[in-house]
């Protein structure tokens, strides 16, 4: 569900004979640093930064990530200036305090903010009752109504209440080979000109985001996310999307674990030129103590292909991976994926979850 974004440095040769005496600039762990961001817990980040001699890419990110988490607010940095975006800050003061402390409970200080909101700026929601359950809707209708889009219900992503808002969408039909001859027609809803991507944009300093998600109508794509004639866009979003859409209809009460667990074996079962840069990124974002049901995936999924493949519990190595060759791991993909059509059939519509961590 979300893109890399990766600068490709050029090495400069320098003609001069004290070259070689120049101090090599430092670089911060992005993988180690994004890993934590998605997991939604930033304050191990705040010790990765703490590295002398970096490069002004790093020092720059260092700078923002500390303006956005180290004080005691970031509206300092950009304080609201229209209604909506005031909205989208209580939004972010949640995340903030959120992300920096995964063991608290803040919902409740959501609440207290978006409620005298909407009772202040939506006419409709005056003299109801907002309880927990019905604010997401109440939320979704006030969005709606300034002219704006936002998912079907305003709700968890993870650990997390989550908001995406944007202005443009435009739908397209695909029809998708999800493998074996197993096809799905989609609808595609091309997504532009974002309000906010969300917690994990928010935890990311925009690095990392959703793709795409599934709805009931069809599947929603964040159109600057990818190149649609790429191998990133067909498999590793169409794929992924496309096996969410169809298992909703068939175990509507599927887990997100499996779900996704799901979707990235269809992934495996059909990349080719990206498939040791999926596996790379799964090994490193995989976490089976998660709360988000991404990471909980990417560590059932590596878990059981290296089973399969090393007869060991988990390989993290590309090296050995790539030894391995395309054609295994996708064949070995491809009979998880099927292992578990058999046993998620068997158990029938009302299947809830199967892979265990």
């Amino acid at each position: 569900m979300s893109t890399r974004n990766r600068t490709l440095s050029t090495l400069l040769m320098l003609l001069f004979v004290g070259a070689a005496a120049q101090p090599k600039q430092k670089t911060l762990p992005y993988d180690q640093i994004y890993a934590y961001g998605m997991d939604a817990d930033v304050s191990p980040i705040f010790p990765l930064l703490g590295v002398d001699g970096l490069n002004a890419k790093d020092q720059k990110f260092k700078s923002d990530f500390e303006a956005r988490f180290k004080g005691e607010s970031d509206l300092e940095i950009s304080p609201p200036e229209s209604e909506m975006e005031t909205l989208i800050s209580h939004f972010k003061s949640y995340w903030r305090k959120s992300l920096l402390d995964p063991s608290g409970n803040f919902e409740r200080d959501l609440g207290g903010n978006v409620v005298p909101f909407l009772m202040k700026n939506y006419p409709p929601v005056r003299g109801k009752k907002v309880t927990r359950d019905s604010l997401g809707y109440f939320l979704r209708d006030y969005i709606h109504a300034k002219g704006f889009y936002t998912t079907d219900e305003v709700t968890y992503q993870g650990r997390l209440i989550d908001l995406m808002v944007w202005k443009k969408q435009t739908p397209k039909v695909y029809q998708v080979d999800l493998g074996k001859g197993e096809m799905q027609e989609v609808t595609v809803y091309f997504l532009e000109d974002f309000a906010t991507l969300g917690w994990m944009e928010y935890a990311t300093l925009g690095a990392h985001h959703p793709g795409g998600w599934t709805e009931e109508e069809g599947i929603y794509c964040v159109k600057k996310a990818y190149d649609v004639e790429s191998e990133n866009f067909k498999i590793s979003y169409l794929g992924h999307e496309a096996r969410h859409f169809a298992d909703k209809k068939i175990w509507p009460d599927l887990k997100s674990a499996d779900l996704e667990y799901r979707a990235k074996l269809t992934e495996l079962s059909l990349a080719q030129d990206t498939l040791f840069d999926l596996i790379t990124f799964f090994a490193e974002n995989a976490n089976k103590d998660s709360e988000n049901g991404h990471q909980i995936a990417n560590y059932c999924v590596i878990r059981d292909l290296s089973q399969k493949l090393f007869k060991s519990d988990f390989e993290a190595s590309r090296n050995k991976w790539e030894k391995i060759g395309l054609k295994k791991i996708n064949k070995a993909a491809g009979r998880l994926l099927k292992k578990n059509n058999k046993e998620l059939k068997s158990i029938g519509k009302e299947a809830q979850s199967l892979i265990e961590v």
